[in-house]
């Protein structure tokens, strides 16, 4: 006998429009947690996003990057730190002038110095604020004792931004002058004082030569010399004249008042000085050996040609080199030359004596 089973018929859903099933309450609580619970992850996901990009895209800004190149920025007088920061921003040392700004006020206040700064390109800003403490960067300009003009003029013109022919140009342009110069005049030769000068890069060369010229001023009126002064039938741009020689003439030190006297002794006897020194300064040097055509050469500053002194200081003289042409020793001697390897020089009041003290430095390889 055969059995079939019958085939259950399946039950469908009503298609009667508008029908649907009937879900139970606690079904339909269940899935409104779900769905809550999804858009609340959704909307943190969001917040989160929202609050990490920005602040690693802040920090990455405050950190920088690692560029070493380098730029030079100069803010102006008058300029705030938000002007600036645009200018930073534009010069690619920051990332953003925006986030710049609201970083600073998380640090210590800064004012802003005018001046030339160098910073290097997407630089951390801890070190932009460093820089910016510390004020603009400046030029330093070491002038020795002794140079002449156009030798301070060389070094003013190895300073990026100066030129030696410019600075020689208004030094001798009579727009700045010297209270001790005299209206014949026109040169600032030996009336700058050396020292070691700090300055903003953008410094106008008539800013430097003023800043030396009255550093001079200060110092001679220190000793007491001034335009007004006479001493020894000497005035006081002649007693500067007088401290030029000796700066050059004298090598060893405390020989410089006995140098004052001879130059005096020869002037009030109507000798001619026949320096060398002067020589030098017409021929354009500094040292060497003299020919005699060389002590023949016409120039006012040539003292074995001319009489009287130089018709300007030919070196900037130190403040000892003012002290002893102000305070000479007592003496009467005429000549000297040095005889010690040192530079101690060896006085004598006749010719005679002078020859005897050359042939000494001879025998010493030092004619």
């Amino acid at each position: 006998m055969t059995f079939r089973l019958r085939e259950t018929a399946r039950v469908s859903p009503p298609e009667t429009p508008g029908s649907e099933w009937k879900l139970s309450r606690s079904e339909l609580r269940r899935r409104h947690r779900v769905r809550a619970r999804l858009l609340l992850a959704v909307v943190a996901v969001i917040v989160v996003l929202g609050a990490v990009i920005p602040y690693r895209y802040y920090r990455s800004q405050v950190a920088g990057g690692s560029s070493r190149l380098s730029v030079t920025v100069s803010a102006s007088p008058g300029e705030g730190l938000s002007q600036f920061a645009a200018v930073l921003a534009s010069k690619h040392i920051i990332g953003s002038s925006l986030i710049f700004k609201i970083w600073l006020r998380t640090q210590r206040p800064v004012v802003l110095r005018s001046g030339t700064y160098k910073f290097v390109l997407d630089s951390p800003y801890s070190q932009v604020l460093t820089t910016l403490s510390k004020g603009p960067i400046l030029d330093q300009l070491v002038i020795p004792d002794g140079l002449t003009l156009s030798q301070v003029a060389a070094k003013v013109g190895r300073l990026p931004g100066h030129s030696a022919a410019h600075f020689l140009q208004v030094a001798n342009s009579g727009a700045i002058r010297s209270p001790f110069e005299p209206s014949s005049s026109n040169s600032l030769e030996g009336l700058l004082y050396p020292d070691t000068y700090s300055f903003d890069p953008s410094t106008p060369d008539s800013t430097i030569i003023r800043m030396m010229s009255d550093a001079f001023v200060t110092e001679a009126y220190k000793l007491g010399l001034t335009p007004q002064l006479e001493k020894n039938s000497l005035s006081g741009y002649q007693i500067v004249v007088l401290a030029s020689i000796i700066e050059k003439e004298a090598i060893y030190p405390g020989d410089g008042n006995k140098v004052a006297r001879v130059v005096l002794n020869r002037l009030s006897r109507h000798m001619n000085l026949q320096l060398d020194s002067t020589v030098f300064y017409a021929l354009g040097k500094d040292t060497g050996h003299l020919s005699l055509a060389d002590l023949q050469v016409k120039s006012p500053y040539n003292t074995y040609l001319n009489p009287g002194l130089p018709p300007t200081p030919i070196s900037l003289p130190s403040v000892a080199a003012l002290q002893a042409a102000l305070n000479p020793a007592v003496g009467s001697w005429l000549y000297y030359v040095v005889v010690q390897k040192d530079g101690a020089e060896a006085f004598s009041q006749t010719y005679a004596g002078q020859l005897a003290n050359e042939k000494l430095a001879a025998s010493r390889g030092l004619g």
